[in-house]
């Protein structure tokens, strides 16, 4: 069985309800640099700003907006008389692009020439590419980008990755160290995979355990080149090759069902995709051998849920409130 132990989670700090309305808040206003009104602040966040009580909610916004700003966000309203912000909109303000450094086409030659009089340094070139980013005719023609002794002798070493793809193609088994375990193991190489567009795994059977595991490459070290052959015969699967934090092992399959809001079905879709689901009129049926990994998407997005079942609903909720408990003590 496919153990996935080398894959630690990380865990997301849950922002209280003050955070999460704030950061909503700023969001839209960036969103409509033409600013957005009191009235229309109330249909677009209606989480936030539907109470009966009108004057409530316009205190309560003007208390976010003061927050806002203590935070250095320079929010702005058309003024028009009283309660104008019904009709006319609060907007972010953003800085004049006035408020930069002029120069002259003479100063900058005049700092060309003090700049390049010696060969330059590395802060000399960084300095003379923000200066002349616009005028870059007056660089003179002999300056060239130094570079740091370090940078020169610095040449990565592929060497590990060699080694891993030739043991793959002649089927060799290899004698590694993994991170920073002292332990040497050795592996059967089966195929290198690459997670996202960056993210670089080796899948390979690992004899002291006895299964096939996944490696992060940058982490692999080769200590020996072996000329055994591989023990094992296995045949990889679609599910070796999925990465998906639902089909993580950690408990018997569930399947669970979901209703979203429609404004979070692309994002949710994108979420599942490599998972197991089938989609019925308005639910989601989630098949998961890792409920946990659902926990992020609704820490992120918890106005994406509409419904779901009771036992799942309970264990959510049981889930933040362990985790808030905790932050407490931070």
């Amino acid at each position: 069985m496919t153990s996935f132990e080398d894959f630690p989670m990380i865990e997301v700090k849950k922002m209280n309800e003050t955070e999460v309305r704030l950061f909503a808040l700023l969001f839209n206003l960036l969103r409509e640099p033409k600013g957005i009104s009191f009235q229309k602040f109330r249909n677009i966040m209606p989480r936030f700003y539907k109470n009966e009580d009108r004057e409530s909610d316009r205190k309560k916004l003007y208390r976010d907006l003061n927050q806002l700003k203590s935070l250095g966000f320079n929010i702005k309203v058309a003024q028009f008389g009283y309660q104008s912000e019904d009709y006319f909109p609060y907007y972010l303000e953003k800085e004049s692009i006035d408020r930069t450094l002029k120069f002259t086409k003479e100063e900058l030659e005049y700092l060309s020439q003090v700049l390049f009089a010696t060969d330059p340094t590395m802060e000399g070139f960084s300095l003379s590419q923000k200066l002349f980013s616009h005028h870059l005719d007056l660089i003179p023609k002999f300056a060239k980008q130094p570079k740091e002794e370090s940078e020169m002798e610095e040449i990565p070493d592929t060497s590990n990755t060699e080694k891993i793809l030739q043991a793959i193609k002649d089927k060799r088994a290899l004698t590694i160290q993994y991170g920073f375990d002292s332990n040497e193991r050795i592996i059967e190489p089966y195929r290198l995979v690459r997670k996202n567009t960056t993210d670089f795994y080796l899948l390979a059977y690992d004899r002291g355990k006895k299964s096939l595991r996944r490696f992060i490459l940058p982490k692999i070290t080769v200590k020996k080149e072996s000329k055994e052959e591989f023990q094992s015969n296995l045949k990889i699967t679609n599910q070796d090759l999925n990465f998906h934090p639902l089909l993580l092992a950690k408990h018997p399959e569930l399947e669970i069902p979901f209703q979203i809001h429609p404004d979070y079905e692309d994002r949710w879709k994108l979420f599942l995709e490599g998972a197991q689901f089938e989609k019925l009129g308005d639910e989601y049926r989630v098949k998961t051998t890792n409920q946990n990994a659902l926990f992020q998407f609704f820490v992120l997005s918890p106005e994406a849920l509409v419904s779901t079942s009771d036992r799942w609903k309970e264990t959510f909720q049981s889930y933040t409130k362990h985790w808030e408990n905790l932050y407490q003590f931070v």
